[in-house]
């Protein structure tokens, strides 16, 4: 089914970068933006994006995106240190805007649900030289609104958009395999198993265990699912979905990637048995 299009009417703005706070280029754009869009607010999500990190960058606005306003436009500049971006792109999802550069980084805000990505057409330019979200994408953004139909003036969809795939999760036998996708400042790890999918693998009566390395030992299960990780003692392990709908591990007045000895893209495993009498 198509998803429904939002108005190209934008709510407001935000911003998500690896820019820094130590340079000119966050508060540059930033300024620029008001210039053209007065009647919009501007927000920044982050400019302490890892360096070249898109997948950090999705996971960042995929997790916060939808506490902005429907119609919000999200524009996101990092560029992959393995694919050099020429064109950048303009796709709605899920009732918002987003720019991003053709580097994969749309297919992890996606990640394999429906939608279309337009380049963005060009719109003239301004000083600014090799900054092009200031010389390119914002000239293009003041012609989409100055157009008498901005969605013609995005004309088809790109057909060759650069894809880049994340690992999911999936079950063998009494197995659910998940990944760590993202630790945050507090080194809590997040998985990429979401409620709704360890709903459906735990069935009436099953008891499970999350095993937290690639061994099969006791001593590195969890075996609870808590509210948040201020519901166990301190130093213990937590286990608890957060506010993005993803599994989270972390440890009470620790540091989780550090003390578990995980980080991203390391394997956990929910392993289930049914007790139950037959």
């Amino acid at each position: 089914m198509a998803q429904k299009q939002p108005s190209m009417e934008f709510s407001c703005i935000t911003l998500t970068t690896d820019y820094g706070n130590s340079d000119a280029y966050a508060p540059v754009l930033n300024a620029q933006l008001r210039y053209v869009f007065p009647q919009l607010t501007v927000a920044e999500v982050s400019h302490n994006i890892r360096k070249y990190d898109i997948r950090q960058a999705a996971h960042v606005l995929r997790s916060s995106f939808r506490f902005f306003p429907p119609s919000a436009l999200h524009l996101l500049d990092v560029s992959s240190s393995r694919y050099a971006a020429p064109d950048h792109l303009f796709f709605a999802f899920d009732g918002h805007f987003f720019v991003v550069p053709d580097n994969g980084i749309a297919s992890l805000i996606t990640i394999g649900e429906p939608a279309s990505y337009f380049r963005m057409p060009e719109g003239g330019s301004v000083d600014g030289g090799s900054f092009r979200m200031l010389t390119e994408v914002l000239p293009s953004l003041a012609g989409l609104r100055e157009a008498a139909d901005p969605r013609a003036a995005l004309g088809e969809p790109a057909s060759d958009v650069y894809l880049h795939l994340m690992p999911t999760p999936f079950v063998r036998d009494n197995i659910l395999q998940g990944q760590v996708v993202h630790v945050d400042g507090y080194q809590n790890l997040i998985t990429n198993i979401d409620h709704a999918l360890l709903k459906r693998f735990l069935g009436p009566g099953d008891e499970w265990q999350l095993l937290l390395k690639k061994t099969y030992s006791d001593a590195e299960a969890v075996r609870t699912l808590s509210n948040s990780v201020d519901d166990v003692e301190p130093g213990a392990v937590a286990c608890y979905f957060g506010f993005d709908n993803l599994l989270h591990l972390g440890i009470r007045c620790g540091q989780a990637s550090s003390l578990l000895g995980m980080k991203v893209d390391d394997v956990l495993f929910v392993e289930k048995w049914n007790n139950q009498p037959k």
